[in-house]
């Protein structure tokens, strides 16, 4: 079972975002305020503590109603919405089962349908095309809590409980559906009072429309879920309750571990009895979780000694990292490590029928680069276990890592009239490119520059001499893809993600090919700036809705050029291998659309050809560190490259 859809009507800075999750790992990443948070927090309404008092928390508040501004006679005044809406949908595998041993312990629930003929009972479809668009269709039902009747005067509920167990309600009415939905629906009357509703539907794989329960009793029986916001909080996290995953661990443990009567009697021996029992998860998660992290430090459960009854609900977590103190007390990093590696335990020991669903918000919050790595491969280790689904929000690097392919990456943004918007990217095509944290800085900016190789050091060089703190200020990233056939995967993924995008390139980046003929001259098959698609020509900033005309004068530019000069077409390093002003005046054009085609390789930029030279000093890796030190002993950029057609590039970037 894991999370495939979120659907979200006037809730905080969203009006409306309908996103698909994938099995897996799913990243949402985006600026700040862009509205990652309010994703997690929509998901939390739903598949957070599920306690009798859900109802009557105060989880919707005025604030949670989605806001705008409106111009009134040239002032702003800002209204807000009087309903907001959830839908959060669940699939199930063709062979998974479902966790009776839990479900049976829920609460009965009102189905919306008719009652045919004792005990037979129909229920009443909702067509799945009025869901979830239009949550009135079910919520118009029943909005206080009774059904209203329709005109043919037919309808009715019947009710659904685990008794008697013999005939098994549940199992026939959950054992052959696929498809799980929970609906949540929030809206302030005339005098300003927030109710809210919870429902639950279901339907078969095949069957599109829904079968209606008015009530949601049955929710972590399903997808058993943890979800860590950005503040840490583990008395809220770790609530040791019976509805929790947290309570059900600790009850677990001590229920099925042969010092718990000896524990209550023995309040003096309590710290020794509590080690006896929680030894085998303490260590399991230090070796897990805290080891690589964070080095030294050790795990502890300690139980309060005034307890006698319900004695799970004493224990409290302390932490030994040179010292101990509470769980509570430790910083952010410490916390989520914990918590990970608990709910983990919990999932491979305790409940292991129902899937999980760990969501985390910035998990790399207060953790050094190591660290975040580490955490980052304990969510893929659970990931591993069952069908097990991460959900995170990031804004660093090392949680877009991946060696699977089905790492789902969600790119957030906010549309001052529209609200957040997102744009879902499964990129197993482009797996390959983000094993390096220098190319999942794409995911984090407005406008990428790809580069072959170390040509980003220079352009980077160029871009602070001339233009400052620009770059960074306007959230241009500069990406270096380590080969011209690399540029154009990563300018299509860049596209694909919705993100303004330019090239940067040596001047035999718009020759070349790998037509047979290139053999006659010892040239290397490799891609030009045509192979990066007619997607990337199109965009705004580039030729738009000429796309088409930019990519066919390009083809005929290079035609020509083969057609006078073969040789020269697969073996030119610069443009005066052809002695053709008119491609001179055309790549000053392509530079000032954002298509970055130098005149000569990057090395006949460099004025001291001691220093760099096309044939004898290529740009290597120390050439970028003797730059360094050029720049860094006051020398002028201006006196060691010849910066002008860099500069021309770098405007037409920064005016966009």
């Amino acid at each position: 079972m894991y999370l495939s859809r979120l659907f979200i009507q006037n809730y905080r800075s969203i009006k409306e975002l309908d996103l698909q999750f994938a099995k897996g790992k799913n990243v949402i990443v985006g600026r700040n305020n862009a509205g990652k948070s309010n994703i997690v927090k929509a998901l939390d309404l739903i598949f957070g503590e599920n306690s009798p008092t859900w109802g009557r928390s105060e989880n919707i508040t005025e604030k949670d109603f989605h806001s705008w501004k409106e111009n009134d006679n040239e002032k702003l005044i800002e209204k807000s919405s009087d309903k907001l809406f959830i839908w959060c949908e669940l699939t199930r595998d063709p062979e998974e089962e479902l966790d009776y041993s839990e479900i049976d312990k829920c609460a009965g629930y009102y189905v919306y349908g008719k009652r045919i003929d004792y005990p037979e009972r129909l229920p009443i479809r909702i067509p799945s095309e009025e869901l979830p668009k239009n949550p009135l269709t079910i919520f118009n039902l029943a909005a206080d809590g009774t059904l209203e009747i329709t005109a043919d005067g037919n309808d009715e509920k019947f009710y659904v409980s685990s008794k008697p167990r013999s005939q098994n309600p549940f199992r026939r009415q959950l054992d052959n559906k696929y498809c799980f939905a929970f609906a949540f629906f929030a809206w302030k009357d005339d005098s300003a009072k927030i109710h809210k509703e919870i429902r639950f539907l279901y339907r078969e794989s095949r069957v599109k429309d829904w079968v209606l329960c008015f009530t949601a009793p049955i929710r972590c029986e399903l997808l058993q879920s943890a979800i860590i916001p950005s503040f840490r909080d583990p008395q809220n996290q770790l609530r040791l309750t019976n509805w929790t995953w947290y309570g059900k661990l600790m009850k677990h443990l001590i229920a099925n571990h042969s010092q718990s009567q000896e524990l209550q009697e023995a309040f003096d021996k309590v710290r020794d009895v509590a080690d006896g029992i929680f030894s085998t998860v303490k260590d399991t998660v230090a070796r897990s979780s805290l080891d690589v992290a964070f080095p030294g430090t050790e795990l502890f459960f300690q139980f309060n000694a005034d307890t006698k009854t319900d004695l799970y609900k004493s224990c409290v977590l302390y932490v030994d990292d040179g010292f101990r103190s509470l769980l509570t007390d430790k910083g952010s990093g410490v916390q989520s490590a914990t918590i990970i590696g608990l709910f983990n335990y919990y999932t491979q020991h305790v409940n292991r029928v129902t899937s999980a669903l760990l969501c985390i918000e910035e998990p790399e919050l207060y953790l050094h680069p190591h660290a975040r790595r580490v955490i980052s491969d304990r969510l893929d280790d659970f990931l591993n276990n069952n069908n097990n689904q991460v959900i995170l929000t990031t804004h660093s690097t090392e949680f877009l890592r991946t060696t699977s392919a089905d790492l789902n990456v969600i790119l957030v943004g906010k549309q001052t009239e529209e609200g957040t918007k997102a744009k879902p990217v499964q990129i197993h095509e482009f797996k390959h490119l983000l094993l390096d944290n220098s190319q999942n800085e794409l995911f984090f900016a407005d406008k990428v520059i790809v580069c072959e190789g170390l040509d980003s050091y220079v352009l980077t060089a160029i871009a602070k001499y001339h233009f400052g703190k620009l770059l960074d200020e306007q959230n241009v990233s500069i990406v270096s893809v380590g080969g011209k056939d690399r540029i154009s995967q990563l300018v299509k993924l860049v596209v694909k993600l919705g993100l303004k995008c330019f090239v940067f390139a040596d001047f035999d980046y718009f020759l070349r090919d790998k037509a047979e003929e290139r053999k006659k001259y010892d040239a290397e098959s490799h891609e030009s700036i045509l192979n990066c698609g007619l997607e990337f020509f199109s965009q705004s900033h580039v030729y738009g809705h000429e796309g088409n005309k930019a990519v066919g004068r390009i083809t005929k530019a290079r035609n020509y050029l083969k057609k006078i000069n073969e040789k020269a077409f697969y073996q030119a390093k610069s443009v005066s291998d052809f002695n053709e002003q008119r491609l001179l005046d055309y790549l000053s054009e392509l530079r000032q659309r954002g298509i970055g085609i130098l005149n000569a390789e990057i090395e006949h930029l460099s004025k001291d050809q001691g220093f760099l030279a096309p044939s004898s000093k290529k740009l290597k890796l120390e050439r970028v560190f003797d730059l360094s030190a050029k720049l860094a002993n006051g020398e002028r950029l201006d006196d060691i490259f010849d910066t002008k057609d860099v500069v021309e590039f770098l405007n037409a970037v920064l005016k966009e």
